[in-house]
């Protein structure tokens, strides 16, 4: 009982509260019933007597199923209290089963650790035995080793004094070998600088001499050019002078500056004739525009030598016309 009250006290709690009320309506049941009261005959009432007795009548069946419905209530209650009861023991029965199973297997869990703490404790030593045997071998190897390195090192020490001895010599020899690459490395430095400045004396030398010579093909080519432009330039004012018709009121004497703008093949630009410098005669100075558009077009060059008379500029002076 005490296991149950530990484990569902709001349970046992809320069952009890049940009996208490359960038996409360039993003690005090009873006393709800309405007792029937005597009915006072009436004599001035003949009639009076057959109706009362019709509902008294009437109350005592209501009074009657009444007690019968207590009557099943309460067995009703009682039979569902002996339930509840016998519930209540077959739980307590089942639990005091359950308990016991549960003491088995703590018994049993305890005989199981016990056996596997011996165990362990078994294997421990065991364990132990087997490490202190490697220990002790392992002491015994490591003593062999130190035995072993003592003598490595001694016979690296032996080859390290050789080989020191070794590389001392093979460094002499190779500061010897230095000393005479680098003389040899002056020598063919001096040998070489001598060549190269030999090398770019001639280039120098090679390379004036062509600049001389193409300094002077320049100059012909351009004293070339000036008498081609020139006899160009003579040919072109002759042909604008045969266009030429002077005006009746130009003298003689008069000259203009004049500057024609020409395409390749000769012809004029349209607009491209322009009075630089005027004769001051304003008729004639028309008529020199209006020889050069009629002589167009002019015998210019081609080639590159016509990009001097792209913009041509002429001083147009009449040759006694």
């Amino acid at each position: 009982m005490l296991s149950l009250l530990k484990r569902s006290p709001v349970a046992v709690m809320m069952a009890v509260l049940l009996h208490i009320l359960l038996v409360l309506f039993l003690w005090f049941g009873v006393d709800w019933l309405n007792k029937p009261q005597p009915v006072a005959p009436k004599a001035k009432v003949v009639q009076a007597h057959a109706v009362d007795a019709k509902q008294l009548e009437a109350e005592l069946n209501k009074l009657k199923e009444s007690e019968e419905q207590q009557k099943a209530a309460k067995a009703a209650a009682l039979e569902q209290e002996k339930q509840r009861l016998e519930a209540l023991k077959r739980q307590q029965a089942d639990e005091k089963l359950r308990l016991a199973e549960l003491e088995k297997q703590r018994k049993a869990s305890e005989q199981e650790a016990q056996r596997r703490k011996a165990e362990a404790e078994a294997k421990r030593k065991a364990e132990a035995k087997k490490q202190a045997e490697v220990e002790a071998k392992r002491k015994a190897e490591a003593k062999k080793q130190a035995e072993l390195e003592a003598k490595r090192k001694a016979e690296a020490k032996r080859k390290a004094e050789a080989a020191k001895k070794q590389a001392e010599a093979e460094a002499r020899r190779k500061a010897e070998a230095k000393k005479k690459a680098e003389a040899e490395a002056r020598r063919k430095a001096e040998a070489a600088k001598k060549q190269a400045e030999a090398e770019a004396r001639r280039k120098a030398e090679a390379a004036a001499q062509a600049a001389r010579e193409q300094a002077l093909r320049d100059q012909l080519a351009a004293e070339q050019n000036a008498r081609e432009i020139d006899r160009y330039v003579a040919v072109v004012k002759q042909q604008i002078e045969r266009r030429w018709l002077r005006p009746p009121n130009a003298g003689q004497g008069l000259s203009c500056v004049v500057q024609v703008r020409l395409i390749p093949g000769g012809d004029v630009v349209p607009g491209g004739v322009s009075i630089l410098k005027s004769s001051g005669n304003a008729a004639f100075d028309r008529s020199v525009e209006t020889a050069i558009y009629k002589a167009a077009p002019l015998p210019v060059p081609s080639g590159a030598l016509f990009e001097s008379f792209r913009t041509l500029r002429l001083n147009f002076k009449p040759s006694g016309k």
